[in-house]
């Protein structure tokens, strides 16, 4: 029998909670302006919906996209090639569209170069002839330039684009960007635009190392008065140093305490020293190498719609995703747990603990039954056995990574007692998506000693799900 866990969020708003929140608030507000039947109106308006849009680095089938669309995905983004303005024509180059099928609208982003050379009024017309003739009657549902390098033609470049296709403009502008004037009159001329804000700096967006560790209102308050909506984008491809594939994979080998030493001390998440040798994403480690990563998971991304939704000015006006995760085992964000966090589950482990006893001995299984990882911590994850009376052994860590004996006689948990252990805890640095752990056994006094036997969970966020299994 297990009770049911208590699970703490510190508060943060989950994104179905956000949009219960939107339809309470336009209820009440059709209530308020109703009289005795006949309708009457305010003036107000209501929120313009905010969207969810993920990127992609390959084409996806018609039951990828279904799944994404039932999560609420509301556009997808493919990277088609540049622009390059520099010279007295504009030259396209564009990659092969990848095939992407099911309902879900698609944008294409397209890098643009050589706005800082003067560009012609003709400019915009000349790409939009040539774009044109490359979509034929299968238009992009939007238009993404993004714009490294800004010149005094760009917002006009921007407007007169929108205006020639017909399409929404969207630059994507670093957070640098938008403290210089040239920026906010971009944004202002498109009236909206995608700004990296979260994630790991892996190359796939400009800018987020330049974004400090500062609340996102201040990071943005260069353009709080502008009537311009923001769109977040954020880097969900991990980082790793040395470089292995793309999207690595889980950190369930790595964790394994007799594999590698994990340091806090880096320059991304986490450092392993590698203490056995290991292939991992890829790449074969040796005895003394260290490999150091970062990634984005479900508890991260939370946290990242978490704090954009608290924002009020600027108007959040949705998310950009980059990009959408593999299929399979990953380092951070799988694509089962995205589209699962996106279908408003998570973002936590799902804890399901199971104890048994023969005779005087006692282990205690441990099932993650979700796509949704813990932390990788040194004391977060653990399973702990309490002896009502009487002392307890424990000589085997089982599945687990760590053993520890320790007391709660005093009502709080103590490692290393002086005298006999009544209690021991089972450690587990990482808990991945999907794993079974089972402890050593513990030998009881009797087979009729009471026991009572808690767990715990940590996320990335630093919440904490835990529980009490009879």
């Amino acid at each position: 029998m297990i009770r049911q866990p208590s699970f703490c969020y510190d508060g943060a708003m989950t994104r179905t909670g956000w949009m219960a929140v939107v339809v309470t608030a336009a209820t009440v507000l059709m209530g308020a302006c109703s009289d005795g039947g006949s309708a009457s109106f305010s003036g107000e308006v209501a929120p313009t919906p905010r969207r969810t849009v993920v990127w992609l680095d390959d084409g996806v089938d018609v039951a990828t996209a279904g799944l994404l669309a039932a999560s609420g995905v509301d556009q997808l983004v493919v990277r088609r090639g540049e622009i390059n303005l520099a010279g007295p024509a504009p030259v396209l180059q564009l990659r092969p569209a990848p095939t992407v099928e099911g309902p879900i609208p698609v944008a294409i982003a397209l890098e643009v170069t050589g706005l800082d050379s003067g560009v012609s009024g003709e400019a915009a017309e000349a790409v939009w002839s040539a774009l044109g003739a490359e979509f034929g009657d299968r238009l992009p549902s939007e238009l993404i330039l993004d714009l490294p390098v800004l010149g005094d033609e760009a917002g006009g470049f921007a407007s007169r684009l929108a205006a020639e296709s017909g399409l929404a403009v969207a630059p994507i502008l670093t957070v640098e960007q938008l403290e210089t004037e040239a920026g906010r009159r971009v944004a202002e001329a498109a009236n909206q635009c995608i700004v990296p804000l979260f994630g790991t700096r892996n190359g796939d967006l400009r800018g987020l190392d330049e974004v400090e560790l500062r609340p996102l209102a201040d990071r943005l308050e260069a353009v709080r008065d502008l009537g311009v909506r923001i769109r977040v984008a954020v880097s969900l491809r991990p980082q790793t140093e040395p470089e292995v594939m793309p999207w690595g994979e889980d950190l369930n080998v790595l964790t394994d305490g007799e594999v590698a030493d994990i340091r806090r001390g880096s320059n991304l998440d986490r450092s392993f020293e590698i203490t056995k040798p290991v292939s991992w994403g890829g790449r074969d480690f040796g005895v003394g190498e260290t490999l150091a990563v970062a990634w984005v998971d479900a508890a991260k991304l939370h946290l990242f719609f978490a704090e954009s939704q608290r924002l009020v000015l600027p108007e959040i006006g949705g998310w950009d995703l980059v990009s959408l995760p593999p299929e399979g085992d990953t380092l951070g964000l799988g694509r089962e747990e995205l589209v699962r966090y996106l279908g408003g589950e998570g973002p936590a482990p799902e804890a399901d603990v199971n104890v048994r006893r023969s005779g005087r001995s006692v282990t205690v299984r441990l099932v993650n039954r979700s796509p949704f990882r813990s932390a990788v911590t040194g004391f977060g994850n653990w399973i702990q056995i309490e002896l009502a009376s009487g002392a307890l052994v424990a000589r085997s860590r089982g599945g687990f990574d760590r053993v520890i004996l320790g007391s709660t006689s005093s009502g709080q948990w103590k490692p290393s007692p002086t005298g006999g252990a009544d209690a021991v805890r089972f450690v587990e640095t990482y808990v991945a998506p999907g794993e079974e752990i089972v402890t050593g056994s513990v030998r009881l006094p009797s087979s009729r000693s009471r026991i009572v036997v808690r767990w715990q969970v940590q996320a990335s966020d630093g919440s904490i799900i835990s529980g009490v299994a009879d």
